[in-house]
């Protein structure tokens, strides 16, 4: 199956991190794993995220393959 990737619609930041994390508008990720509570990204550098259903909904859009 092929890597399934999204890309951010806007600047997503995730304040209540310590540091607090941006996600620049245009950045490409792929799509590790869909869990219960959310779903685990990385970026092409090997830096993973997990964001919730909402944030993802709202804030990415798929990339063709």
């Amino acid at each position: 199956m092929a890597e399934k990737r999204v890309r951010t619609i806007d600047e997503i930041i995730f304040e209540s991190a310590d540091p607090p994390v941006t996600l620049p508008k245009g950045a490409e990720y792929a799509v590790e794993s869909v869990l219960d509570k959310g779903i685990i990204l990385c970026a092409d550098d090997g830096e993973r995220f997990m964001i919730d259903f909402t944030t993802f909904e709202n804030g990415f859009e798929a990339i063709a393959p």
